[in-house]
Formats: structure tokens, C-alpha cells, sequence
């Protein structure tokens, strides 16, 4: 009796080879949902855990090429703000290509480790790990690796680039606190173990062994929740300082607008005169502008000088300023503190200068290089360079006679633990993040800076007072809650008593060794899954020529 044999056709054994991309991607669009303004943080545990399955016991490059995929997946929305900011999709895709790189690479370390006895199940008496069960192994694994990734894309190269760190995604999550003890890289790893947690229990659902089901979905739980017992410290322990934040809005042809002389400066004076009107002149200690909110430098243009005057004598307080000057052919970004009365030319203003601007966007590395590939590098045409003073700007607080020290971050510098940790660490009592997000429009940029401010809120135990020229100007205090935030492309303003804080947090005084310890511990896991690919390699090899005798 004959029988019939089906072959499958080429549509079919296409779709099942690239059934695993497809998912793939679809896991990194599952973790984006988890970020602002989806905000949906529990998706992140279902896009990394199922990368975590999708790749475990995979080949090396099939592994690299899975983890692609899931960083484009990822990438590709959460940094569409880039091409808005840019008017053309060439450092889009430029920069989603390459911090999918990093994840290509998780990919294929994690196809590699995944791979090694001591995580596939196989004890011998000389195995630490021995009384550890094989499950536990690989989920410890998976988040080391996963977090060492993190850690390295954000300090590397040219500072990193934290956009997209797990932690950013928590700001509405049980798990934030833990910030105040280990940082925005702790909360990765605590994420990333929850999610290896979820992504066990879904593999021992399906094979039918209740109990370790019972243990990973226990784990995810207490790794996401038990945080929200941790203590927060977030008294005022130096009073208060009454802080008016001001938003003055841009016209949505922005890039005309700031070309256009004292426009976007006016807006801000207005209202700030407006701001005076409702809490009358001298019941502020200080006004805080954004960024790049004089678009004439009040400190080299008297006509620019005289309307912030105006505006700083229609307050009776100082006032904080944004402006880019410009020295011998190169840019820097200040915040400076003007004084009402303060006369330009002949006043020495106090300012904070940033420190890390953005590669490619306020300067670019290697231009001559970068120019063979695209002319779109010459939209930058005199590059910025960082500051090199204190990460702190010192404030007089008018209505209670002392100076106030506040941490300073211009704009994308939220994203950074470290730069923020800096000015804490020199006695900044409360944040100011200074911000101009109009060349992003409506797209994803503005409430990932927004949660970013969150998140570090709760780092470094200090408020935050963000100030953007169209939104979100917020006020932050130091559990992450938003207390007060703007709509965007309105003229506004905010006022609050923000509570002063010279305490540090666990995370600052750790300071870099919990992002050390994970590159490390990465580090030599990558190592054994490399030694483990060779000593395969060589025992096949060997078997095949004992055959072959």
C-alpha cells in the first residue's frame, strides 16, 4: 500500500522560519508599549520574558539575529521622536540600528550561556550552582545578561544612551521605590529577574510541573511588589524654597520662531508677568525658565537683557535662564541666574553649563567622517561643547535671605543617574531640569523625559522641578508623583513650595558599583558561554574523527 507524502511548499517552511523574527519583534513592540505614552509597565515583563524563551537554546547567530529583531521591534517606535526632531528619518534609523545592536548582541551572549551545562540542567560535584535548580540558573542568567546590556548601551560609547532602560518604564509600577537603593540599573535587573520569572512559569506551565509555577509566579510578584514596603525618606529637612515654574510656549513653527529675534524670550517675560499678576510681586524665591528660553543670549544682547529684566523685576525674584551662548566659534547650553536688576554686560551671572550634549544632535563626533555618509551633519554647523564646572547652581532664595544649591540637568541629562548623582553629591537640595522639547511636536519624547524625571526623583531623594518650553513643566516630588504638570503648547506656569533635601539615598551613595558589579558579573558569564562553545566544538570534532577511524 502506497502512502502520500506531503512536502511542505515553500510559503510554508518561509513562514515557519521566520515565525520567530516575526515574534521576536513583536516582543520588542510589547516591551515599547511598557514605556510613556502607552505606559503600560507589566508588558515589558511579557516582551523581555518572551525573548528570554524565544532565544534560549538557540545557535549564536540565530540567537543575534532573534535579539535584532526584538530591537528593532523595540526601538523603532520608542524613538520616532527623532525623525520628528529632525524633519527626516536618517538618524532614526541611524540610531534605532544601532542600540538594536546591543541587543543583537544580548541575543547571542544569551544563545551562547543559555546553552552551558551547568544552566541546561547537568550537575557534577565541582559546580557551585549544584543545589541551585537549573530553572533558577538561567533566570539569574538571563537578567544579569539582559541588565549587563543595559548598563553598557547607557555608559557607551560617546556617555551611552539610556533612552529605553527598563527602570523608565516603572514609574507607575510597585517596584519604583527600589530606585532609592539601587538605582535605575538595580530596577532593571529586578525587572529583568521578574520577567525571566514570568517567562519559567510559562514554560513549566506548559510542560505540566505545578510546583515550579507556583515558585516563579510567587518570585515575580515579591521581586515587583515587595518594593512598595521599602522606606522612603522625603521630608523637607532644610524648609522649603517657593519655586514658579514658567512654560511660555513656542509657536509650532518653532524652528522659525527661535529664528525669529526675542520671540520665544517674550513669550517667556509674558508669562512671567502674568505669573506676578497671580501671586504678586516678591512671594517667589526664584522663577525657573527652560532651556534655551532666551533665544538671544541676555548676557551679549541688551535688547534680549532688558526683557528679562522686565520680567525679573515685574516678579521681584530671580530668575533662571536658558541661553546658548557663543565663544571663539563654539556653542555651550546655560542656565544662568539673572537678578532683577541685574544691568548685561556688567554683571557677573552664575550659570551651570551642560555637561554631556548629544552626540549628533548638539555636536558630531568625527564630522569629516560622518559627512561622507550624509551632508544632513552640516544642520549642526558650529558643534556644542560640554561644560566642565560644577553640576550645581546656587540660587538666592529672596524672601528668606539665604542661598539654595539645586542639581542641575539640562534637558536628555535626566536620563543619567550619574550626572544627576554628581550635583546631588554637591549639596544640590532639589532638582532643575530645564528643558526645550518643541522640535519634538506631539511624538513619545516629552513623557519619556517625564518619567525619566520620576524615576530619578525617587534615585536621589530629591524633587524635581522640570521647565519646558511647551510641555510637560512639572512638579516632582521625591516618591516620583507628579504634583503638578502643564499641557503642552500652553503658556503656563506652576507654583510650589518644594521641600529642601540634604540627605543622600542608598543609590547615590553606592554610586556606580551595583552598574559595575552587573557589566562584571555579564562579563564573566559571556566568558563561560564562549569557553562552553569551544570545548563543544572541540568534543564534536573529536567524536567525528573517532567515527571516521
Amino acid at each position: 500500500m502506497l502512502h502520500r507524502v506531503t512536502v511542505p511548499s515553500w510559503s510554508t517552511r518561509w513562514l515557519r522560519r521566520s515565525a520567530p523574527a516575526a515574534v521576536a519583534m513583536l516582543a520588542g513592540l510589547a516591551t515599547y508599549t511598557a514605556f510613556p505614552p502607552m505606559n503600560l509597565w507589566w508588558s515589558s515583563l511579557i516582551g523581555v520574558g518572551t525573548l528570554m524563551l524565544l532565544v534560549r537554546g538557540r545557535r549564536f547567530w540565530p540567537g543575534t539575529g532573534l535579539g535584532l529583531f526584538y530591537g528593532l521591534g523595540l526601538f523603532t517606535p520608542l524613538l520616532h521622536f527623532t525623525m520628528v526632531g529632525m524633519g527626516n528619518p536618517i538618524g532614526w534609523i541611524a540610531l534605532t540600528l544601532f542600540e538594536s545592536l546591543y541587543l543583537a548582541g544580548l541575543g547571542g551572549a544569551w544563545a551562547l550561556v543559555s546553552r552551558l551545562p551547568q544552566l541546561e540542567g547537568a550537575s557534577s560535584g565541582r559546580n557551585p550552582l549544584r543545589h541551585v535548580p537549573a530553572g533558577a540558573r538561567g533566570v539569574l542568567a538571563f537578567a544579569l545578561l539582559w541588565s549587563g546590556v543595559e548598563e553598557l548601551r547607557s555608559v557607551w560609547p560617546l556617555g551611552g544612551f539610556p533612552f529605553g532602560r527598563l527602570a523608565f518604564a516603572m514609574a507607575d509600577a510597585p517596584v519604583l521605590p527600589a530606585a532609592a537603593y539601587v538605582g535605575s540599573t538595580g530596577v532593571g535587573l529586578l525587572v529583568a529577574l521578574a520577567a525571566a520569572c514570568v517567562a519559567h512559569m510559562a514554560k513549566t506551565l506548559y510542560e505540566r510541573h505545578l510546583v515550579p509555577v507556583v515558585v516563579s509566579t510567587a518570585l515575580a510578584a515579591a521581586l515587583l511588589v515587595a518594593p512598595r514596603l521599602l522606606p522612603l525618606d522625603t521630608r523637607a529637612e532644610n524648609g522649603t524654597v517657593r519655586v514658579g515654574a514658567v512654560q511660555g510656549n513656542v509657536a509650532t513653527d518653532f524652528e522659525d520662531a527661535f529664528n525669529r529675534a526675542l520671540e520665544v524670550t517674550g513669550n517667556h517675560a509674558e508669562a512671567t508677568r502674568k505669573l506676578a499678576d497671580d501671586v504678586g510681586p516678591g512671594n517667589l524665591d526664584m522663577v525657573i525658565w527652560p532651556e534655551n528660553s532666551a533665544d538671544l543670549d541676555p548676557r551679549d544682547y541688551p535688547a534680549s537683557a532688558a526683557i528679562v529684566d522686565e520680567a525679573a523685576q515685574a516678579v521681584q525674584a530671580p530668575v533662571l535662564v536658558g541661553a546658548v551662548p557663543f565663544v571663539d566659534g563654539i556653542r555651550y547650553n546655560d542656565v544662568l541666574v539673572w537678578n532683577p536688576g541685574d544691568v548685561s554686560g556688567k554683571t557677573t551671572h552664575p550659570y551651570y553649563r551642560k555637561h554631556r550634549p548629544v552626540p549628533f544632535a548638539e555636536y558630531i563626533p568625527a564630522r569629516s567622517l560622518v559627512r561622507r555618509l550624509t551632508t544632513q551633519v552640516d544642520r549642526v554647523g558650529i558643534d556644542m561643547l560640554p561644560g566642565t564646572g560644577s553640576s550645581t547652581l546656587t540660587v538666592p532664595a529672596v524672601s528668606q535671605d539665604r542661598e539654595v544649591t539645586f542639581a542641575m540637568g539640562i534637558c536628555f541629562e535626566v536620563a543619567y543617574d550619574d550626572a544627576l548623582r554628581t550635583g546631588v553629591r554637591q549639596s544640590g537640595q532639589a532638582i532643575v531640569i530645564p528643558t526645550n522639547n518643541a522640535s519634538f511636536l506631539d511624538s513619545g519624547e516629552a513623557a519619556q523625559q517625564l518619567a525619566q524625571g520620576r524615576v530619578q526623583a525617587v534615585v536621589h531623594g530629591r524633587s524635581v522641578i522640570q521647565a519646558s518650553t511647551v510641555g510637560y513643566t512639572a512638579i516632582i516630588n521625591p516618591r516620583g508623583e507628579v504634583e503638578q504638570v502643564t499641557r503642552p503648547y500652553t503658556q503656563a506656569s506652576l507654583v510650589a513650595d518644594v521641600p529642601l533635601r540634604s540627605s543622600q539615598t542608598v543609590a547615590d551613595r553606592l554610586g556606580p558599583v551595583p552598574g559595575l558589579i552587573i557589566l562584571a558579573g555579564a562579563g564573566l558569564l559571556l566568558s563561560a558561554g564562549i569557553v562552553g562553545q569551544v570545548r563543544l566544538r572541540r568534543k564534536t570534532t573529536a567524536q567525528v574523527h573517532r567515527r571516521r577511524r
